[in-house]
């Protein structure tokens, strides 16, 4: 019962998790189950873990499979699925968003003095993702030793 439990709450917030990413619920929830799950699973069995229809699930699995994040392999004449956990390429890619935006924004700001205090904002806040990604590249060199 408590494994159960802890699944469930595991499922919970990794949909959570996606979804402030700028998943849609269904692609969240779809890739929130197949994280959780040791085997590959087909779309009906999907189905049957998240109550989505199966022509949702289908949309869904193909969205989440071109993005890269579920892979499909044909076992026994059937369709499996796999999520394709990479958490780090996840937050690399919302990182490189993020410094995309406040980028874009300091060109917006460029000589409106008005917004100066806005763009040292700006400016401190790319300076703390280049820290980052920095601090990110050295362990992983560290790692690959």
């Amino acid at each position: 019962m408590k494994n159960d439990e802890s699944i469930e709450r595991a499922v919970r917030r990794m949909k959570a998790m996606m979804m402030n990413w700028g998943f849609s619920e269904g692609c969240s929830m779809v890739y929130a189950v197949l994280a959780t799950t040791r085997e590959p699973l087909t779309a009906e069995e999907i189905g049957k873990r998240t109550s989505y229809a199966y022509s949702s699930i289908i949309n869904y699995l193909n969205t989440l499979i071109r993005m890269g994040l579920v892979d499909r392999v044909r076992r026994f004449r059937k369709n499996l699925y796999i999520a394709n956990i990479n958490f780090v390429a996840l937050i690399k890619a919302e990182l490189d968003r993020i410094k995309d935006y406040l980028s874009q924004l300091g060109k917006d700001l460029e000589g409106v003095k008005e917004l100066e205090h806005l763009n040292c904002k700006i400016e401190h806040a790319m300076a703390y993702l280049k820290r980052v990604e920095h601090a990110a590249e050295k362990t992983e060199g560290k790692e690959e030793e």
